[in-house]
């Protein structure tokens, strides 16, 4: 045993050096433990860098080879190389806009409404009555009551977001966006919550334009890169898979681009707006599809990603299920509500039809079971209609909530593992389970280690509009998976754990794969981009509840320092 241990030690650093370039290296790391990521999950010691690829992997020694008069080295000192991490299910726009434009009223750090209260009467002594007042909540928290916004606020329109999806309105906000009585209620996914006057109150994923003030495009070309840098390269992510706007955001990534001036690299998808029940559907436009553009057009800092459509909502309130909601899921309760879906099977069949046939890659937000099965179907005809060897269509928050309900479930997993779909869980949001929430029957949270057993290589996202701004963190997500507990520290489903190494992967290599990327990114291996981060300790060894105590002290970019933490080391 002992010998065969001293074989495994030796094989964790034999040489790695694949290809030995004939000038001398750009940049060299070294000194440290580099974990690479690949197939083999291979640790070596150093990393060479010419241009913007990774020259040579290998030991101190050998890599030492390639240092020459101007090469920029860094020395790890025994801290920790990675490759650059993938968030690859983000927005950006949305977190931007969350950020500068809303009042921030997450509890935590708040402790309730008087404290929500305060934070937006500040905000209403800077502005002028009949101005829009919102407040960017988190999930499942206690808000302010109608009745108290009403009080505190008879001259502002107040809206309170738990997140994208769930709004609660003031009678001023109703006032200015015309709502009233008979306003009616939506059709498909969505429902309101009235007042007792009959007055919408909180809408739910009820597809309501508010009319809220939008930014400027000038305050969005300062927002938007300056989010990239703070909130996700500061964080060590090299790769983001972005849902936002052509017409605004995707314009301004190109306009950085030319002058050099994009953050990290970007994977740009296109979220399908919601039908009538008729069919009809304005925003998935023929054009696109018969463009002869598909997912993988573009470069390696702007590429063409997938086309998103949204057919449920979230679990809990509108997510479409085939059990009631539980009446401890959500923030209120209906009973027998089965949520709903935005379109009907034949709509979602023919959408998913022709993008598929048109080459892209599409991705479903479907949180519910009933809605994953609709999802499955169609994949299934399309792929009937049109065979496509590698499609990796995926269920967007698939694994969020695993129904225990054991013929329904097996079969449901079968479907995908046929046809290769990815599920794409967002585990942070773990971390926001009650203690109530935690209490529901025939459930499974964020079931990881069951995904990953049955061979499904989850993608790793942040899925973040403002309500969880420090998922866009991947340590923070990584301690997530690993530890399994919520912000109230109730463990969540412990069997579920998984290891240290695959939440590493969830954001790198199975990130990659998720969104086509494979070939460029998501390990450290020869010819690959040099997008890498330095971690202030190794992931692997640092005790499990200090995973988010880790610094990203280094984001490597294209081969380039592109963020450092300056400190003495």
């Amino acid at each position: 045993m002992k010998l065969a241990a001293g074989m495994i030690a030796a094989l964790l650093v034999v040489p790695l050096l694949l290809a030995q370039p004939a000038q001398f290296a750009d940049l060299v790391v070294r000194g440290g433990k580099a974990i690479t990521v690949d197939a083999q999950d291979r640790i070596a010691e150093a990393v060479a860098v010419t241009g913007n690829r990774i020259a040579a992997i290998g030991s101190n020694q050998e890599i030492g080879r390639l240092v020459g008069p101007q090469t920029k080295v860094i020395e790890l000192n025994g801290r920790t190389l990675l490759p650059g991490f993938i968030d690859a299910h983000s927005h950006v726009e949305g977190l931007a806009e969350s950020e500068h434009a809303m009042v921030p009223i997450q509890a935590p750090p708040l402790k309730g409404a008087a404290e929500i209260i305060a934070k937006l009467k500040a905000r209403a002594a800077q502005v002028p009555p009949g101005t829009w007042i919102v407040g960017q909540g988190t999930y499942n928290q206690v808000m302010p009551t109608r009745e108290e916004l009403d009080r505190n606020f008879p001259d502002h329109p107040v809206v309170l977001r738990w997140s994208a999806h769930d709004w609660l309105l003031n009678h001023r906000a109703d006032e200015k966006a015309d709502l009233n009585p008979a306003t009616p209620d939506p059709k498909g996914a969505g429902r309101i919550e009235r007042a007792p006057n009959g007055e919408p109150m909180i809408l739910r994923d009820a597809g309501i334009d508010l009319h809220l003030p939008r930014p400027t495009y000038q305050q969005m070309r300062e927002w938007l890169p300056a989010t990239l840098r703070d909130f996700y390269l500061k964080r060590g992510v090299t790769t983001v898979y972005d849902m936002s706007s052509p017409g605004t955001a995707y314009r301004i990534y190109r306009e950085a681009r030319d002058h050099d001036e994009l953050p990290v690299r970007m994977v740009l998808s296109y979220i399908v707006g919601v039908p009538d029940i008729s069919g009809t559907d304005t925003d998935l436009e023929a054009a696109m599809l018969s463009s002869g553009l598909r997912t993988g057009f573009g470069d390696d800092w702007l590429r063409l990603g997938a086309i998103k459509i949204i057919l449920d909502g979230v679990w809990g309130t509108t997510a479409a299920v085939y059990k009631p909601v539980w009446k401890g899921s959500g923030t209120t309760w209906i009973a027998n509500n089965l949520g709903g879906v935005s379109r009907s099977q034949e709509i979602l069949n023919q959408q998913i039809l022709e993008a598929h046939k048109a080459g892209w890659q599409v991705w479903v937000h479907a949180n519910g079971d009933r809605a994953q099965d609709m999802v499955l179907t169609a994949i299934e005809a399309a792929q009937k209609a049109f065979p496509r060897q590698d499609a990796r269509h995926r269920i967007e928050h698939f694994g969020h909530f695993l129904t225990q309900d054991p013929k329904r479930t097996e079969e449901r997993l079968a479907r995908m593992q046929r046809d290769n779909v990815i599920p794409s869980p967002q585990v942070a949001f773990l971390w926001r389970l009650t203690d109530e929430n935690l209490k529901e029957p025939d459930v499974k949270f964020f079931p990881m280690a069951t995904l990953i057993k049955l061979g499904f290589h989850p993608p790793g996202g942040s899925d973040t509009l403002g309500t969880q701004n420090f998922a866009t963190n991947p340590l923070f997500s990584i301690s997530v998976a690993v530890n399994r507990k919520t912000k109230y520290g109730q463990p969540a489903n412990p069997e579920e754990a998984i290891s240290r190494m695959d939440a590493i992967r969830m954001f790198t290599s199975w990130a990659a794969y998720g969104g086509f990327e494979e070939k460029t990114r998501g390990s450290i291996e020869t010819g690959k981009l040099a997008d890498l981060v330095v971690l202030s300790g190794d992931p692997l060894t640092t005790p499990a509840d200090h995973i988010l105590d880790l610094n990203v002290d280094y984001t490597i970019l294209d081969g380039k320092i592109a963020y450092e933490q300056r400190k003495n080391f």
